[in-house]
């Protein structure tokens, strides 16, 4: 873990903070580690925490008619903020699983909120964040939805070629939409179109 961490520390200094801004961070920050298959999130819990994966990979999906349906996965150097918060204590409706033996740091809610208001700065970051990943999210969705499985499968392949070997073939096809025939069939279409 401690290349990882370091690049996480490499990705907290490039954002030039005060020295009160950086010590109030790392004590801020607790890093913990999960084991492969451990569940940071159920469905019906309210979820108070914020993640930032060091190293490891986790899955979200939720459960529909007794069947897994993975909506995102998340690896090293991007963060998980579940829509359920502490302000509208709304039950999550998705589960987060770790998909390998995972290390991350977390802050809650409360932690986050105290932080921002101390430091205004960290506070716009924040929202600039949010906003970010609100948009990319509406991107994501609306790329989805007018595009075919095929084409789905290809922008995986171009934008996140990383989960191929990572994650479970069953769970890439629930991630774009088909069962997992379907991803075998379209895998050989494209073997064969090459």
């Amino acid at each position: 873990m401690k290349e990882e961490f370091k690049n996480y520390q490499v990705y907290l200094d490039s954002f030039h903070f005060s020295n009160e801004e950086q010590e109030a961070i790392n004590k801020l920050n607790t890093i913990r580690s999960y084991k492969k298959g451990s569940l940071l999130l159920r469905e019906g819990e309210v979820s108070t925490k914020s993640f930032y994966i060091i190293s490891g990979c986790v899955r979200q999906y939720y459960v529909k008619d007794g069947e897994e349906k993975t909506t995102n996965f998340f690896i090293e150097q991007e963060s998980i903020t579940p829509a359920t918060n502490m302000t509208n204590l709304t039950p999550s409706s998705h589960y987060l699983e770790c998909l390998e033996d995972t290390d991350l740091t977390y802050a809650t809610d409360e932690q986050t909120k105290d932080i921002c208001d101390k430091f205004p700065r960290l506070g716009e970051m924040c929202r600039e964040n949010t906003e970010f990943a609100l948009s990319e999210h509406h991107q994501k969705f609306a790329k989805f939805i007018m595009s075919s499985p095929e084409e789905r499968y290809i922008d995986l392949l171009e934008n996140r070629p990383n989960l191929l070997n990572r994650v479970p073939q069953y769970q890439l096809a629930s991630y774009i939409g088909i069962t997992p025939e379907s991803l075998s069939r379209i895998r050989k279409r494209l073997v064969s179109k090459k």
